[in-house]
């Protein structure tokens, strides 16, 4: 079983016997949480706990990860249109004007 760590990064989960997925479980929580909040859940004791509630929690981290991998995909989206409005804005402002423009045409009516 592969389960997501970050985005682009999984940890395959070893099934084949409890031990070995309890040691993988163990070791997927331990880095996942401490990505999402920062810190390494030290005071948890992964030996003493039920495999179901590990892997509970290890389907809860994920779903947390792929969250906010969604989250930070429509961020970046709405920064790079944002930054494409710009940019059309800026161009359309530095339009240059056409060349039949002469400011000066009529300069000899107005100072006479």
């Amino acid at each position: 079983m592969k389960m997501t760590f970050a985005p682009g990064w999984t940890q395959t989960i070893d099934t084949s016997s409890e031990v070995a997925e309890r040691v993988d479980l163990a070791t997927y929580i331990s880095d996942t949480y401490k990505a999402v909040n920062g810190i390494r859940p030290r005071w948890y004791d992964f030996q003493g706990a039920e495999i179901k509630y590990l892997r509970e929690w290890a389907k809860h981290l994920e779903e947390e990860v792929l969250e906010e991998v969604s989250l930070e995909r429509a961020r970046e989206a709405l920064r790079q249109q944002e930054l494409a409005d710009h940019h059309t804005a800026v161009a359309a402002a530095m339009k240059p004007a056409s060349l039949t423009f002469k400011p000066f045409a009529n300069l000899k009516e107005l100072l006479i």
